[in-house]
């Protein structure tokens, strides 16, 4: 019973410093972790649109961040099949995918942006176009 004045007289602190200590996850300042590692992995995935393979164009990964500011991004074609293969560090990666203009369906966008987390060995990443 020792306790039950001291709760009551935090309650409200307790569960505000709880509440922040979640939403927090306890990263400190708050920032998102950004991958140093220079280990290569390997992606590999199929680009499609509308159920159907996209037969050209090229899938460009770049694992560059706020550790790694002077990685460039890696590119593979995509092949007439609809698949890729592509080399790139683990960690955060923004993968772009470019294709020509000829070969779009009507109202989509030559480019689509995502943000893929690479793991360590051979990774597999499906592109739908919108």
């Amino acid at each position: 019973m020792i306790f039950r004045p001291l709760f009551r007289l935090g309650t409200r602190a307790v569960w505000l410093t709880l509440f922040c200590e979640i939403v927090a996850g306890g990263c400190g300042s708050g920032a998102p972790r950004a991958e140093s590692s220079m280990t290569e992995a390997s992606v590999t995935g199929t680009v499609s649109e509308q159920g159907k393979p996209v037969t050209q164009g090229k899938v460009i990964s770049d694992p560059s961040n706020v550790n790694r500011k002077a990685e460039v991004a890696r590119s593979a074609d995509i092949r007439k099949d609809g698949t890729y293969e592509v080399k790139t560090l683990i960690g955060a990666n923004r993968v772009t995918v470019s294709i020509p203009a000829k070969t779009m369906k009507k109202g989509s966008s030559p480019y689509v942006q995502r943000i893929c987390d690479v793991q360590a060995g051979s990774n597999t990443f499906d592109i739908t176009l919108p």
